[in-house]
């Protein structure tokens, strides 16, 4: 199946509750989170059950670590983390997502830094990704106050003591910004728009400054959150967002907004279209049923980032005392859960989501197309898309600049394939057009 790539779950816990995060932050998660502790006890049990899904030594290449907030609990994964090196030659790389909102963030991080020291010559590459959707104004809407300024803080303390990164070892600081539909208001002027990226470009410079070979960093450009509960005028809103910002890009050899960024439109750096109308393309997501495997406690496979919350039978019961979720709870029972599977059942799934995820596979396009039909001809999007011809152009356009979570699917529509109208409002009342122009003619 393609596998290179295991995933672990140092926590359930999280120190935040950002408003498009659909972890329901109950008690639950504390008792997930126990479960969790206690299967990393013995580090034995998961360096055993990855090698029986990566059986040969030339197998896995990269471990993941997701959760709530990864490094509230890190420390769990190193005993793990020491095997896995032992044991795989070919294994060098590392990821983590983290919210690096909290005091202890940096000391743990040079802690986990320290694990790959020991194994010089050999080298490693370690990617984090730091959850800051943008200046304050922004982020603190969505994550919650305060939180801009204590990231802020950390990552400035990360680079004081950037340093001490073992010489073995690469770090990729990795941004992901994330607007939900309500924050994405914020930047309804090209004004708003420059600054945004220009609040980025000041922390990528502090980065270029230090000049140092093993420390570099992304250049973020935002994500909207799914699934996204945006409607018509959103879209329409969103268009004249992503007008702007190929606007700023034209104007930026003149006018000189950016010093590192070429292109900021949202979307716009995935994979364009062919040139011809085929059913010939790929599905692009998080490696769920193909390069990715995620291991649980009692022997259960994650196919999801955030399965763990799948782990605990009643987390339903905490859950319901949580009115203010929009969760469908029968997600949470096992009878209706996609995500979390027995090692009878995970080789059927990766065998479906093989096929899902193939080039040529005209369910999913087929399924689409129709979809985007329908809702041009109701007024939902834009009219171009009421033609067959049309629809299958929308689908093949929609299918080339978007991620599919398979959750985010189940959560709405009740299918893991069938992809909620929401992103579809967004992107297809006229923003998708000016997201694929092409890059020559926008980016000077």
């Amino acid at each position: 199946m393609g596998r290179t790539t295991a995933v672990l779950y140092s926590t359930a816990v999280c120190n935040l509750d950002c408003t498009y995060c659909y972890i329901n932050k109950n008690k639950g998660l504390k008792a997930i989170d126990r479960l969790l502790a206690d299967s990393f006890a013995d580090p034995d049990y998961y360096f055993g059950f990855i090698r029986d899904y990566f059986p040969h030594k030339g197998d896995l290449q990269k471990l993941e670590i997701w959760g709530a907030e990864t490094f509230l609990h890190m420390e769990r994964v190193h005993p793990v983390l020491h095997k896995l090196i032992g044991h795989y030659p070919f294994f060098r790389s590392f990821f983590a997502s983290t919210n690096f909102s909290y005091p202890e963030w940096t000391d743990k991080v040079f802690d986990l830094l320290g694990q790959f020291s020991g194994y010089a010559p050999r080298r490693f590459d370690v990617t984090l990704q730091l959850s800051l959707d943008g200046p304050k104004e922004i982020t603190d809407s969505t994550r919650g106050a305060g939180v801009t300024e204590k990231c802020l803080e950390n990552f400035g303390r990360l680079l004081s003591r950037a340093g001490e990164i073992p010489g073995n070892v690469s770090v990729f600081l990795a941004f992901k910004p994330t607007l939900s539909v309500d924050s994405m208001y914020r930047l309804n002027t090209k004004e708003k728009i420059a600054k945004y990226y220009q609040f980025f470009e000041g922390l990528i410079q502090k980065v270029v400054d230090l000049n140092l070979p093993n420390l570099s960093v992304n250049h973020p450009v935002p994500n909207i959150g799914v699934p996204a509960p945006a409607g018509k005028k959103d879209g329409e809103f969103f268009a004249g967002l992503v007008k702007n910002c190929r606007e700023l890009e034209r104007e930026n050899g003149e006018k000189g907004y950016f010093s590192f960024y070429r292109e900021i439109t949202p979307f716009a750096t995935n994979v364009r279209p062919k040139a011809e109308d085929t059913y010939n393309y790929p599905c692009f997501n998080c490696g769920t049923g193909s390069t990715n495997v995620g291991f649980l406690p009692n022997r259960l496979i994650s196919s999801c980032h955030n399965g763990f919350v799948d782990v605990l039978e009643d987390y339903e019961k905490n859950f319901l005392e949580n009115p203010d979720s929009s969760i469908d709870p029968k997600l949470f029972q096992p009878t209706h859960n996609k995500f979390t599977h027995t090692e009878a059942d995970y080789p059927a799934y990766e065998r479906q989501i093989s096929h899902y995820n193939a080039a040529g596979s005209m369910c999913r396009m087929g399924c689409l197309a129709g979809f985007l039909r329908t809702l041009a001809l109701a007024g939902e999007i834009d009219e171009k898309y009421a033609t067959e011809e049309g629809a299958f152009h929308g689908a093949e356009l929609y299918q080339s600049c978007t991620c599919n979570c398979l959750r985010d699917n189940y959560m709405v529509t009740g299918s893991t394939t069938l992809q909620p109208e929401g992103m579809i409002k967004l992107l297809l009342n006229g923003a998708i057009d000016y997201i694929m122009e092409e890059k020559e003619n926008v980016c000077p």
